[in-house]
């Protein structure tokens, strides 16, 4: 699992947290937090949520070119799919 590490705005994984710390639970008092979701790509920043978890942001970039990947999987040419994604 990942957690949120806030005092290095950083993931950390739950071997880390582990190794570090000794709890595979994230402790606030030392800024580590659960994520709202588990990313499967490297967050550009976290955003505070009313929940008490941290949203990883993903780049506008890498979702454009996941997009236009699933978009030519579908059947369009690059062209068509960068024209649909403008």
């Amino acid at each position: 699992m990942k957690y949120y590490d806030s005092k290095s705005d950083r993931i950390i994984t739950t071997e880390e947290l582990v190794n570090r710390y000794g709890t595979e639970f994230p402790v606030a008092e030392l800024g580590i937090y659960y994520l709202s979701k588990q990313p499967d790509y490297v967050p550009i920043a976290f955003n505070d949520l009313l929940d008490g978890t941290w949203y990883p942001v993903e780049s506008y970039t890498a979702m454009q070119v996941k997009a236009l990947e699933a978009l030519v999987r579908a059947g369009m040419s690059i062209a068509e799919a960068t024209e649909a994604l403008a």
